[in-house]
């Protein structure tokens, strides 16, 4: 693909993740065959302690800890926050989210005990995100990414998969006898292992890494709150 139509690619995800951002759900659930939720979600069982959600997008996961105490969630886009607020208000909760950056977080060191991602953008391979991840989790804490899913073969997948290889996205669908896809995502001292997770016909990879450093017992109202 040429530099330009990158750029182009990039600048469309931009104005989805902002002014469109009233569309991404339709546009999630077409394009994954109802199926996006359900991959978000795959993070759930890996997530412990206080945990911070990077670019909760429009609050399905937010919504799914919303009974657990010490959850926040941080996003760049002023437009996904209004929108996962309204949902989390709307289902008696009261939102826990913050604006920011990955590269910047706002939150002091060591102040959460698990950090997700999920489906994250380019910010999840820069190393300043990292340096910002192990900052705030505290010794012993997990990172959980979930950045990709795929769809088991039949004719649906194979067209989902050209929409997403146009749009420069890790494809949807695989061939069974074709070796499982590598991530490149390496954070530095943090070794990352993978599992499957099976999701209705389909499978999300969830990455599972640690920071350095036995675990530190909190206690209760020492978190974050934004």
């Amino acid at each position: 693909m040429s530099a330009l139509y990158r750029r182009f690619i990039e600048r469309v995800f931009h104005h989805f993740y902002r002014e469109f951002a009233w569309t991404f759900d339709p546009v999630a659930w077409a394009v994954s065959g109802g199926l996006w939720f359900g991959w978000v979600r795959a993070a759930l069982p890996e997530l412990r302690g206080r945990v911070l959600e990077l670019g909760f997008g429009t609050g399905h996961l937010q919504l799914a800890l919303a009974a657990r105490p010490y959850v926040v969630g941080v996003d760049a886009s002023p437009q996904m926050a209004r929108i996962a607020a309204r949902r989390l208000r709307r289902h008696g909760h009261a939102p826990r989210l913050a604006r920011g950056h990955a590269q910047a977080l706002p939150f002091p060191a060591a102040s959460f005990d698990t950090v997700v991602a999920t489906f994250p953008s380019e910010y999840i391979l820069d190393p300043v995100t990292h340096r910002e991840i192990h900052r705030v989790l505290a010794p012993g804490g997990r990172l959980v990414v979930v950045p990709l899913a795929q769809i088991d073969p039949g004719i649906y997948a194979r067209v989902i998969d050209v929409v997403y290889r146009l749009a420069l996205l890790a494809p949807v669908y695989r061939d069974p006898r074709a070796e499982p896809p590598v991530v490149p995502l390496r954070i530095d001292g943090m070794r990352l292992t993978q599992q499957w997770t099976r999701v209705g016909p389909s499978q999300a990879l969830v990455l599972l890494g640690e920071r350095d450093g036995a675990p530190v017992d909190h206690p209760a109202g020492h978190a974050a709150h934004h």
